[in-house]
């Protein structure tokens, strides 16, 4: 059975940056993803800030896109791809030293 998984990636821009970072997010990155093989959806997010007790939910990166894949496969496929280089290679072009970003993935392990 084929689980999804996830390439998320957190950043921080310049105030000065964002919104150009936003515009480009939104429209080129977007159509860029909608291309990938295995992509299911890209979504954006924004921190909610949330006291939950022990837990205080603060969250040092301004924005955060999750990319679903259908498998870890696809993923995988995807992270190894000239795809992801030239995507990294626009965003290190247009943003580079403008913020700073972290990539992280993840296998759905339940249900």
């Amino acid at each position: 059975m084929q689980r999804p998984a996830l390439f998320v990636v957190k950043a921080t821009i310049a105030p000065e940056r964002e919104a150009a970072f936003n515009e480009w997010y939104n429209t080129r990155r977007a159509a860029e993803a909608g291309a990938v093989p295995g992509l299911l959806a890209m979504r954006r997010y924004a921190p909610v800030a949330l006291d939950v007790g022990v837990h205080p939910g603060a969250e040092p990166w301004q924005y955060m896109v999750v990319y679903e894949f259908e498998s870890e496969e696809a993923l995988r496929a995807f992270a190894a791809s000239d795809t992801l280089l030239a995507m990294t290679r626009d965003y290190e072009t247009r943003f580079a030293g403008a913020g700073t970003r972290a990539r992280f993935a993840y296998k759905q392990i339940f249900p």
